[in-house]
């Protein structure tokens, strides 16, 4: 009964959210399973700053999301030069999901300043059906090769539903290690147009659920930013 009436709060809430450009799942203090993805193609290290835990899900809809990439997602990150062959997206849904697409970005900079030029894209991507709300899914994208230089870079997506309700949420972690979290804003937001912190919008935000496969061409130990982070 008390799952019932939780679920039922949860549907009321994000019914009152479809009439704005942007919602949330809600927050839960019990974070739901983490459901592993992986395509075969991702064999490199995986990096990410959160803690594999995640408290809430954010989404930009209806006016908030317009192209190129107004209402994206992303996080960013200082790397070594390395191949990024893959980005990986932790997501949920509470039933919206209706095959997609989005596109799936490689952006420079996103670590002391705000993401800046497109290195690669991937348009046009179904990463899956979500994992219902509580729990969260790893969706991992196979991108074309990108030849990395080295310094800060920055991946994320954008959800291909100018105008229409949201087919999924970000995963959002509240409570981790800390990382570099962005969300890009469309002209008209009453916070602002361009590249911000979702923490401006949604309240405290650590991190976002996406990450990436890099391989320097020679075999690694599988590791993660969050849990090299978690050493220290």
């Amino acid at each position: 009964m008390k799952k019932l009436a939780t679920l039922l709060a949860l549907v009321a809430m994000v019914g009152m959210a479809n009439a704005s450009d942007f919602t949330q799942v809600g927050y839960t203090a019990e974070p739901g399973e983490v459901i592993g993805g992986g395509l075969d193609e991702c064999t490199g290290t995986l990096v990410y700053n959160h803690d594999y835990t995640f408290e809430n899900g954010y989404a930009w809809q209806y006016g908030g999301v317009e192209p190129p990439y107004y209402g994206a997602f992303a996080e960013g990150f200082a790397q070594d030069a390395a191949n990024i062959q893959c980005v990986a997206l932790w997501l949920t849904d509470v039933g919206y999901y209706m095959g997609g697409p989005c596109d799936v970005y490689v952006w420079e900079g996103g670590v002391s300043g705000m993401p800046g030029a497109v290195l690669t894209v991937m348009t046009g991507v179904d990463p899956g059906a979500p994992a219902f709300w509580p729990s969260i899914s790893q969706h991992d994208v196979d991108i074309p090769d990108y030849s990395f230089a080295g310094g800060e870079m920055t991946v994320g997506y954008w959800g291909d539903w100018p105008g229409m309700l949201t087919q999924w949420y970000c995963a959002a972690d509240l409570d981790g290690f800390g990382g570099n979290p962005w969300t890009n804003l469309a002209p008209g937001s009453s916070y602002g147009t361009g590249w911000t912190d979702p923490s401006v919008v949604w309240g405290t935000t650590q991190s976002m659920g996406l990450g990436f496969y890099w391989d320097m061409g020679t075999p690694a130990e599988s590791a993660t930013w969050g849990s090299i982070k978690a050493l220290f």
